[in-house]
């Protein structure tokens, strides 16, 4: 007698147990979940680096198609507003700039100078009746790029130097801070032959007064 009861005990603990098993395997992973596949997932969510996301803010992203947001900045979907994470300011909404990796509002230099201009040059000589700076920001890799304060106040007395930092990646590929120049209270420029600078491609130029961002513009240097 004790076998006969023994024998269905048996069966059903199988049963219950690949039941468990079936619910397991079957079970969707939430938003931040390990996955696989997108099987894995809850419905509505994508597979990114095995991860179940819903490419709302703060995702998981591969690029910016698989967010629902404008941007995906480090793995991360973003919104582009005030105070988030950036690379560089294609990351951040229009009108903002990307300023120590996060989303803010752009950079003033009205209280030092009136304004700062970009300028395109012939390389290995400075401004002068041969080599006139012209205003703009596409050079390619053979040209020297200028970059003149005007209007400067009497009292901007102080260290400047300026940066660029690819757009792509987000990696600050030259950086002018071991030599920064002294602004005296009048106007003057600084700059540098472009090879030496950034070489091709897509840049922010940054500049900084005492270690304060004024002035950011977008550059493009082709061959």
């Amino acid at each position: 007698m004790k076998k006969v009861f023994i024998i269905p005990i048996v069966i059903l603990g199988i049963l219950v147990l690949g039941f468990l098993g079936w619910q397991f395997l079957l079970k969707k992973s939430p938003e931040g979940g390990a996955c696989k596949i997108e099987k894995n997932c809850q419905a509505g969510l994508k597979c990114l680096n095995n991860t179940c996301s819903s490419g709302k803010a703060g995702s998981v992203c591969l690029n910016k198609t698989g967010c629902l947001t404008p941007f995906c900045v480090s793995g991360k979907c973003t919104e582009g507003k005030k105070d988030d994470v950036c690379l560089t300011y294609k990351d951040c909404e229009k009108g903002l700039f990307c300023k120590s990796k996060v989303c803010s509002a752009p950079p003033s230099y009205a209280q030092y100078f009136s304004k700062v201009v970009i300028s395109r040059m012939k390389p290995g000589m400075p401004p002068n009746a041969n080599n006139i700076p012209v205003p703009t920001t596409e050079f390619k890799t053979t040209d020297a790029i200028e970059i003149d304060f005007v209007g400067v106040k009497p009292a901007t007395k102080g260290e400047i130097y300026y940066e660029a930092v690819n757009l792509v990646t987000g990696e600050v590929v030259f950086s002018s801070s071991g030599y920064k120049q002294k602004l005296e209270g009048r106007d003057t420029g600084t700059g540098s032959d472009l090879p030496r600078v950034t070489g091709k491609g897509d840049f922010d130029l940054n500049v900084y007064y005492n270690n304060e961002m004024v002035y950011t513009a977008a550059i493009k240097v082709t061959e």
